[in-house]
């Protein structure tokens, strides 16, 4: 479980972040060996160039079988990117990762280095509350690529973490959080992590021994902009 350094009111507190549990958990199916699970991995993904072949297609071919490596255990696999550009994918030693921004329109408008970011949720300057905006607001302009869940770890985080959702609650507002002295950076969950706009929304009910509340991490990636309008012809 991580933990975050959050602070609102004046206070601070070191909580705990988890993912929230499933309401309605599936029962568990798994496939099975005498040598464990299986996995759903495409071992040949980036292979067969050609996504429609056809059974029949492969009768008439009837490629050999690599009767040494089939049925073998995988044990400690490495991710490799694909050259595509050549006749025959060959594995590519030389490469650059790069982040691409785009426009409102989809048009690329960038390419920069891929920056490696170190997690900053947990670091001495906590995470403060930039501001506090409607929640339709919220729900309508961003696009949430993830959930997490604050969790109190005794009875004064407890409090902690009740009275800030009861605030929202109340108000009807999700908070901005930032991170950073000021406040004002996107958070970093993992070291070599995505950069999010992170927004706490709240629910709580009761008091004292039946006091409850509910306090989501929402994480998001993309804010949803209106191109601007064509320029008419002269």
């Amino acid at each position: 479980m991580l933990t975050i350094h959050l602070e609102t009111e004046g206070r601070s507190a070191r909580v705990g972040l988890s993912a929230p549990p499933a309401e309605k958990p599936m029962a568990p199916l798994e496939q099975t060996t005498n040598a464990g699970r299986l996995k759903r991995v495409q071992a040949l993904n980036g292979q067969n160039l050609d996504p429609s072949v056809t059974a029949a297609q492969l009768i008439e071919s009837d490629p050999e079988l690599d009767l040494q490596s089939a049925g073998r255990l995988m044990r400690d696999a490495t991710a490799v990117y694909l050259d595509t550009s050549a006749g025959q994918p060959v594995i590519a030693t030389e490469f650059k990762e790069v982040e691409i921004v785009y426009t409102t329109d989809g048009q690329e408008k960038e390419r920069r280095a891929r920056a490696f970011r170190t997690a900053n949720v947990d670091t001495t300057a906590p995470l403060k509350i930039a501001r506090r905006m409607p929640i339709q607001d919220c729900l309508t302009r961003f696009v949430f690529r993830g959930m997490q869940q604050l969790v109190h770890t005794d009875g004064l985080t407890f409090d902690f973490l009740h009275g800030l959702a009861r605030s929202l609650q109340e108000t009807q507002t999700m908070a901005l959080l930032g991170a950073g002295p000021k406040g004002a950076g996107p958070l970093v969950l993992r070291d070599g992590g995505t950069p999010f706009r992170a927004f706490l929304y709240g629910q709580a009910e009761g008091a004292g021994e039946q006091a409850r509340y509910r306090l989501l991490l929402l994480l998001s990636d993309q804010e949803l902009k209106c191109p601007a309008p064509p320029v008419p012809k002269p």
